[in-house]
């Protein structure tokens, strides 16, 4: 099913009558948005999330930023906060094998 949803950017310039439609992504079952009380219901550890560049050409460490990410998972409710007690994360990269596409790799893993 394709939703769409009308989005208005809130600016000097806005235009009431913009009516372009922008398309809602749709996720697949298995990547669902977790129930707060599956969030909280771990052993008290920090969910784990590790975040993986695979690039043709590597970044300097200090450009290889997961903030983007982690506030996008908060977003998308598959974690209910990035605060240091709740969550540890890791960032890596790796180089590409030839013909293998460049992608960043989200996993989450929960106590």
């Amino acid at each position: 099913m394709h939703r769409e949803t009308t989005l208005r950017k809130p600016n000097a310039n806005h235009n009431p009558n913009d009516t372009r439609k922008t398309p809602v992504p749709q996720r697949t079952a298995g990547n669902a948005a977790l129930v707060e009380a599956q969030v909280q219901s771990g052993t008290g550890d920090r969910i784990f999330i590790r975040i993986e560049s695979v690039r043709k050409r590597l970044l300097d460490e200090d450009n290889l930023v997961s903030k983007y990410h982690t506030d996008l998972c908060r977003y998308s409710g598959l974690i209910p906060s990035d605060a240091p007690g709740i969550c540890k994360i890791e960032t890596s990269q790796r180089k590409a094998e030839k013909g293998e596409e460049e992608r960043t790799e989200i996993t989450i893993t929960y106590p």
